[in-house]
């Protein structure tokens, strides 16, 4: 019994210093961002002329949403077919896909800069959506691959019997049963897409097309920064990634039974 009691002491100890490494950051700019002129700070980063905090906004929100979406249901049909359907090549095919993990994405940065040169996609949303989706999508595949094998193939067998063909069972029944990981897929890949730094900078020129990870760059300086500058760096920081966070917050409880549902085969 003492033994219990000091292992549940020993694992709230650890949760309690995680959460305070992940929360210090935050709490330190929330705090850091009200210094010297308080709320004006906010005033004055959603007031500022050079660049649009709106328009900021409204540009991460359509390339998370947009690659979230398009995510979801293309590596929802792939993984139908890898999981309930049997063709020839399936295990290699699949597994060259997952090997795609292992490619940094920095790596492929010069020859992926020319194509999104040769398809005149240079300071268009579509230039950083359709890498997002590319290197999204393996992990999302694995995800839902692995939770499609836990629904049992009479099910679809019954369905076939009905008539159904492919298209309507992934539609009418491999969807509707697979919510918990359809929403995983989407909120995981929105935050994924929301963070994104390198594919912007590689891809946008004008300001009009920044989303948040490039417009922080216009309150920073090389030169002498004044207490009432960093005040607000710190509240363009917090403003920038209020979205996510709350995104986040929201469907907290979706990523939870996301990750849980596909990790026991029934």
């Amino acid at each position: 019994m003492k033994h219990k009691y000091l292992y549940k002491i020993f694992i709230y100890a650890v949760l309690i210093v995680c959460a305070v490494i992940w929360i210090l950051p935050l709490g330190v700019a929330l705090i850091k961002s009200f210094q010297v002129e308080g709320v004006k700070n906010y005033i004055y980063v959603l007031n500022y002329e050079k660049i649009s905090y709106v328009r900021v906004i409204f540009n991460s929100l359509f390339i998370g949403i947009v690659t979230s979406i398009t995510v979801t249901i293309i590596t929802s049909l792939a993984a139908f077919a890898f999981s309930k359907m049997k063709f020839a090549g399936n295990r290699v095919i699949f597994n060259s896909i997952l090997a795609c993990l292992a490619v940094p994405v920095a790596s492929v940065t010069s020859p992926l800069f020319s194509l999104i040169k040769n398809f005149n996609l240079l300071d268009n949303h579509f230039g950083v959506i359709l890498p997002l989706v590319a290197f999204n999508a393996p992990m999302m595949l694995l995800m839902i691959k692995n939770y499609f094998d836990t629904i049992p193939d009479e099910l679809l067998e019954s369905a076939r019997m009905d008539g159904a063909g492919r298209f309507m069972i992934w539609c009418i029944f491999m969807m509707p049963l697979s919510v918990p990981i359809i929403a995983n897929v989407l909120v995981l890949t929105f935050i994924y897409s929301w963070n994104d730094y390198l594919m912007p900078l590689l891809v946008m020129r004008s300001p009009d097309n920044y989303p948040v990870t490039l417009a922080a760059q216009f309150f920073m300086s090389s030169t002498y920064q004044s207490p009432v500058d960093v005040a607000r760096i710190y509240a363009v920081m917090v403003l920038l990634a209020l979205p996510s966070v709350l995104v986040y917050l929201i469907s907290q409880r979706f990523l939870v039974s996301g990750v849980m549902s596909g990790s026991v085969k029934g």
